[in-house]
């Protein structure tokens, strides 16, 4: 892993440029002032070499008040993770009682080795001036979906990611360099295929298929993968004989079955049958001898996600060989074992697992994967005006064989241990043992991005990152959350109520009922249950995870919202019930939501008539509106694309203030739209306006959108 600018020193800030007498003020208060001087001057930090604005304060790259860690992925559940390290008290907008400020993260992805570069999309974290120890562990994630490929093909990309403060990293700028934050570059390795597209198996094998078969299958069904094979003992021998790999590394497995099967003096022969002159004695102590060896792997950096109440781990492979086979075959396990120190000493948390695989074009500085366990936040939080709560985590990293889940000073043969400080995010105190409903998140918002008229305030959604602003809520709404210290039994059930009414009904996800995943990461396996409610009260048995499981998305049901509902704020509440009587449930507090589910307004017309047009002569002109009770964006298309290549169109978009442009709700009306159509080829054009509000629709997977298309022709001058 390496870090692709220096990182300077808290002290060590550029000579300043310029002889503005803004140029004159320490960097403390220019971070103070950020924004507002990013907005007098876009380069005023002299961060774009090829902006027209002249810099007055020289920052870049600096990594003073926080900086990259480690970069890692997991293969398995396909998701980016990065970890941030704050350095400082002070230097972030506010204590945790305020809005305090963003740490953005943007990944990228190479298949060529850095030549060219995917932009995967961008993240972010909350942080805040917090007194005491240093430096706090942060973590941030990014669900992607990359290019897969054959097990047998060495898929190991480059990813890049890009940490800003206070200011996202453009879009499709992989070398841009942040005021503050850094960027570090990995190599992570993806997964073969699980299910393989029929014609790119038959074009991979160079397989063509006889013509009277290609009527008689299917060909748009995917092929399932063989299962991994686990190697043999034999096999393993055979497999790194003459290589570095030791006896006691390759044959671990082997020898702790044999050490714990009930038939201790016969375990051995069935253990090593068929591998010549074993000297199981010796093998036994050379594994007994072996502690914290991190030849082969490295726990490198942990982190919280406070979003997703996750803990994250990052861990490099060293090695080519040495982890019981190819990408092809099981390989073998890396172990992570949480504990948190909640003010009694060390407490475990559950442990996490990856896979991986013998690589044999392994890049330099090895492979990165990230791991991660979701923990109970909410039993452990404490009001904002109480002040920060700092806790110690300790992650132990053990390849093949789990950590202890009762001492984490206990050994590993293969790993290590890694400590650090995170923050538990403020909210309301929790009593030892004792058992409250909470909301979460609404429409993956975080409820603390949620205003008290039921709009987003300004938020990336937890699972697909997508941004809103001055945001209702649209579709389908997920409604997440929990109970502090959850037990078997108890019942739970979600509530809904016109803005500052008492009359709540339950939410009844029926017939269908409520489908929940349960991911085990210990085992890397997911399982569905699906919910229905108990009685004619709405209740559901909420289902309580053990140590290594959790619910995805933190699920507990879904509002299902309609037209009728558009201009109407409801209150949620989440009940929650011991015995299936309403009177004794106990609530939550309320979540406001408002509700949007109108398609915005979208016309278009072009003046003249169709064939008046010739390529390069007088702009085509014509008028459009784009407008929408909460106005998000336009944009404009022409189809088809190769013959319309070199078509100009003004204005060419438009977005809202609220999405960092220029237009103000409810948009624009009867606008001016011209087409400069030098370039362009003779040939029927289709010309579209999309228009976009700025809702969170299904989730954070869309927003409400409309269209308005009309036709033109250019023709041949002769």
């Amino acid at each position: 892993m390496t870090s692709s600018d220096e990182k300077n020193e808290a002290s060590a800030y550029p000579a300043v440029k310029g002889s503005n007498a803004l140029a004159a003020i320490p960097p403390e208060q220019a971070r103070g002032n950020f924004r507002a001087f990013l907005l007098a001057n876009p380069n005023f930090f002299g961060n774009l070499p090829d902006s027209e604005f002249q810099p007055v304060l020289s920052i870049q790259g600096d990594t003073a008040y926080e900086s990259l860690g480690c970069v890692g992925f997991n293969p398995r559940f396909e998701q980016l993770r990065a970890t941030i390290q704050i350095k400082l008290d002070s230097g972030y907008d506010g204590g945790i009682c305020t809005a305090g400020s963003y740490e953005y993260v943007r990944f990228y992805l190479s298949y060529d080795g850095g030549t060219t570069w995917l932009d995967q999309g961008l993240t972010s974290v909350n942080v805040f001036d917090v007194p005491g120890p240093k430096p706090l562990e942060y973590a941030v994630t990014l669900g992607i979906a990359p290019k897969e490929d054959f097990c047998f093909v060495q898929n190991l990309p480059l990813v890049r990611a890009i940490l800003s403060w206070n200011a996202p990293p453009p879009p499709n700028s992989p070398s841009w360099v942040p005021v503050w934050g850094d960027s570090v570059d990995a190599r992570i390795q993806i997964d073969g295929y699980e299910y393989i597209p029929f014609p790119i198996f038959l074009d991979a094998a160079k397989l063509t298929l006889p013509e009277e078969f290609k009527e008689a299958i299917d060909q748009s069904q995917d092929l399932e993968v063989a299962a991994p094979k686990v190697l043999s003992p034999v096999e393993l021998q055979e497999l790194y004989a003459g290589t570095s790999v030791p006896q006691h590394r390759y044959l671990a497995p082997a020898v702790e079955f044999a050490i714990k099967a009930p038939a201790a003096r016969s375990a051995p022969a069935k253990s090593f049958a068929g591998i010549a002159d074993i000297d199981v004695a010796s093998l036994i102590g050379s594994v007994l001898n072996t502690t914290g060896d991190t030849t082969y792997e490295q726990l490198d950096c942990l982190g919280l996600n406070p979003a997703t109440s996750q803990l994250t781990g990052i861990l490099t492979i060293k090695q080519s060989a040495g982890y019981s086979g190819g990408p092809c075959t099981s390989g073998s396990t890396e172990y992570v074992a949480f504990w948190v120190n909640w003010g009694s000493g060390l407490e475990y948390a559950g442990t996490t697992s990856v896979k991986v695989h013998d690589f044999s074009d392994l890049p330099a500085g090895g492979l990165q994967y990230s791991v991660f366990l979701p923990i109970d936040l909410l039993s452990h939080r404490q009001p904002c005006k109480h002040g920060a709560k700092i806790v110690e985590v300790c992650a132990v990293l053990s390849w093949n064989t789990p950590p202890s889940t009762t001492n984490p000073n206990a050994g590993v043969v293969w790993g290590n241990s890694l400590k650090g400080l995170i923050l538990i995010p403020p909210g309301p105190s929790v009593g030892a043992g004792q058992q409250l409903p909470m909301i979460s998140a609404v429409g993956d918002i975080p409820v603390s991005k949620i205003d008290g008229s039921g709009r987003i305030t300004g938020a990336n959604t937890i699972t697909t990152n997508a941004f809103y602003a001055d945001a209702p809520f649209g579709g389908a709404i997920n409604i997440s959350g929990g109970i502090s210290n959850p037990s078997p039994g108890l019942l739970y059930r979600l509530m809904i109520a016109p803005h500052g009414s008492a009359n709540f009904v339950p939410i009844v996800n029926e017939p269908q009922g409520i489908e929940l995943t349960i991911v085990d990461l210990q085992t890397q396996t997911t399982s569905s249950v699906t919910l229905h409610a108990n009685g004619p009260n709405g209740y559901y048995a909420y289902p309580v995870p053990t140590a290594n499981q959790y619910i995805q998305d933190q699920l507990l049901g879904v509002y299902n919202s309609t037209a009728a509902d558009t201009g109407v704020t409801y209150d949620l509440r989440l009940d929650l019930s011991t015995d299936g009587i309403p009177a004794n449930d106990t609530p939550s507090s309320v979540v406001a939501i408002l509700i949007n589910n109108q398609q915005p307004t979208a016309s278009l017309t072009l003046d003249g008539e169709c064939g008046d047009f010739t390529p390069g002569g007088a702009p085509i002109t014509g008028t459009f509106t784009a407008t929408a009770t909460d106005f998000g964006s336009y944009s404009f298309q022409i189809l088809p694309n190769v013959p319309a290549a070199g078509a100009v169109v003004t204005p060419p978009e438009g977005s809202s203030s609220y999405l960092g442009g220029a237009v103000a709700d409810p948009g624009v009306a009867n606008q001016a739209v011209s087409i400069a159509t030098a370039g362009m080829q003779p040939c029927g054009y289709s010309f579209t306006l999309y228009v976009y509000d700025r809702t969170n629709v299904d989730n954070g997977l869309t927003s409400n959108s409309n269209s308005a298309s009309t036709g033109f022709c250019l023709q041949s001058e002769d």
